[in-house]
């Protein structure tokens, strides 16, 4: 008969998510671009940075984590179980918290079990010092060196470059809330291939974060009925 867990308690825990605006500094450039290059982008990009709600990661691991916890479930099941993972880790996004616990903590703390092999595998990268210097490798080279590691693909890697390394040129074709934004952008019948969706954004090359965020930001607006 399997161990009754300890209740864990998160309501100290501090909440994850504030509101943001990401590069600032790229925003009118990348406008001023697209005035020529891509007439259509340039109307529907907002003058001033879109606010978004984001969680605030204090290292590559936190921010490799919490994606982690959020494939294949809601947003708000993706929060709550960051939350509860947190509070079990003593507070902090710890890999050396991570490696400690037994697998059965960390399924308490609502991961699945394909997610506690991940989790596991991601903490014991980061101990061992697998995340170190992430920050002053090109591109390519972080999707070279997180992608063999369990439960991460290139979609994980390109969000992680976007918005914790905020780097100012990232696109994912594999995203199927960009490609339903440029679909509404273009006013096609369907969403167009990950391969046609890479290619249609390397005009916005160098600013192809700022697109990411306005053609989420158009999609968000179009479901409103605001555009």
């Amino acid at each position: 008969m399997e161990a009754a867990q300890t209740p864990v308690d998160d309501s100290t825990v501090e909440p994850l998510h504030t509101t943001q605006r990401l590069f600032v500094a790229e925003w009118a450039a990348a406008r001023a671009a697209w005035e020529t290059t891509d007439p259509a982008l340039h109307a529907a990009t907002p003058l001033e940075p879109v606010e978004r709600l984001m969680a605030a990661m204090p290292s590559p691991f936190a921010a490799l984590a919490n994606s982690i916890m959020h494939q294949q479930v809601s947003t708000a099941a993706g929060r709550a179980i960051a939350r509860r993972f947190v509070a079990t880790c003593g507070g902090a996004w710890d890999p050396h918290a991570v490696v400690s616990l037994s697998d059965e903590e960390l399924r308490a703390a609502g991961l699945s079990g394909s997610k506690v092999r991940y989790m596991r595998a991601l903490a014991e990268a980061a101990v061992g010092g697998g995340l170190d210097g992430l920050e002053r490798e090109p591109d390519a080279d972080i999707i070279a060196r997180l992608v063999p590691l369990p439960g991460i693909g290139v979609w994980t890697v390109k969000m992680f470059m976007l918005f914790h390394l905020r780097r100012p040129d990232i696109f994912s074709g594999d995203d199927l809330g960009l490609r339903e934004g440029l679909r509404v952008l273009d006013q096609l019948p369907a969403q167009p291939t990950s391969k046609a969706a890479e290619a249609r954004a390397e005009v916005w090359s160098p600013y192809r974060s700022v697109a990411s965020l306005a053609l989420w930001d158009l999609l968000r607006r179009s479901r409103l009925g605001l555009t």
